[in-house]
């Protein structure tokens, strides 16, 4: 798909509000959580909690697509080990579907240890399932605050990670939700988590460009942050970050409108290419993009994005949001 034809289609999606571009995660499916903010490791659990996987491998048409799940067996099949030692441990949100777990499974055939995370009980059995080679799972619901702050220190028992993908996302809940499982969650995760030894990504979305950062609606405890809003939040804490942590690389990155299952939310039309959501995320991890070792910067598809929310490098609107997160929170950023 051509450049020009991209951006006519997001043109219309924005103005369409159309909010499946980022297509980070699967929107929400109403499940049982009997066990949140858990770290768990080796086999599946056979005290009661055990679940079931749901589907198939994959889960086509539960919280995959059949291109998401084409791709998975594409990766199996093709992807080849790295020579030359130089694996990285990494850590990805929301990876039990979709751009995540094509990211985690990427990770895992080249070599790398890939520790995932899951939402509850339920999607912590599909990712088992899915990828047996893990290193663990880590179980806790992004939607709500104390099992963010209590996923934190599951993440930090398990000892240091190289890498650290904010993928994690939703769609289509109320903006409370979208606040706290977009926002205040990733936040919450950059401030509490022991920071890698060499690079993070948040997923951002070319969406950002309608949003707003409404640091006075952070600040007061209101609520009314839209998913473009949070997709500006992202980028912006990213490179809010970088600025913050020099010693690590930092860069958000836009998977594109793709065919996962968030990507066919309001209809089956995905035009960008879904190999290419994950291997920016890929290159990066392992210092091979093309432009060398970046950071502070807004990415899509391995290269540099050109249409950017002013905000984004704006470091005065990078404090901005920084301090607002660390007032709404009660936890600033070190």
């Amino acid at each position: 798909m051509t450049e020009m034809t991209r951006r006519t289609l997001l043109r219309s999606a924005t103005a369409l509000s159309a909010g499946f571009l980022a297509a980070c995660t699967t929107p929400r499916v109403r499940e049982a959580t009997p066990n949140s903010a858990l770290t768990t490791s080796g086999p599946a659990r056979t005290d009661g909690s055990h679940r079931a996987p749901q589907g198939e491998l994959y889960g086509v048409g539960v919280y995959n697509t059949q291109q998401v799940a084409d791709e998975m067996r594409y990766i199996e099949q093709n992807i080849r080990p790295l020579t030359g030692g130089n694996a990285k441990r990494i850590l990805i949100t929301g990876s039990t579907a979709g751009v995540g777990q094509l990211a985690a499974a990427y990770f895992l055939r080249r070599g790398h240890t890939v520790v995932a995370h899951a939402r509850n009980a339920q999607r912590e059995a599909d990712v088992r399932r899915d990828l047996p080679k893990l290193e663990a799972v880590v179980v806790g619901d992004l939607l709500n605050l104390e099992e963010t702050r209590a996923l934190t220190e599951h993440i930090n028992a398990l000892g240091a990670f190289d890498v650290i993908i904010h993928n994690a996302g939703e769609y289509g809940l109320p903006t409370e939700q979208i606040l706290n499982a977009n926002s205040l969650s990733p936040y919450l995760l950059t401030a509490l988590v022991d920071a890698p030894s060499e690079q993070m990504m948040y997923l951002s979305s070319d969406l950002h460009l309608s949003g707003n950062l409404k640091v006075d609606e952070l600040r007061s405890g209101g609520t009314n942050i839209t998913y473009d809003d949070s997709k500006l939040h992202m980028a912006t804490l990213a490179t809010g970050v970088a600025r913050r942590r020099p010693e690590l690389r930092v860069n958000a990155v836009a998977p594109g409108w793709v065919p996962t299952i968030m990507g066919f939310h309001n209809g089956p039309h995905a035009p960008d290419d879904l190999r290419e959501s994950y291997m920016t995320q890929v290159l990066l991890a392992e210092d091979t993009y093309p432009g060398g070792q970046v950071t502070g910067q807004f990415l899509f598809q391995r290269q540099p994005e050109d249409r950017v929310h002013p905000g984004v490098y704006d470091e005065a609107a990078q404090d901005a949001l920084l301090s607002a997160f660390a007032e709404r929170t009660g936890v600033p950023l070190s």
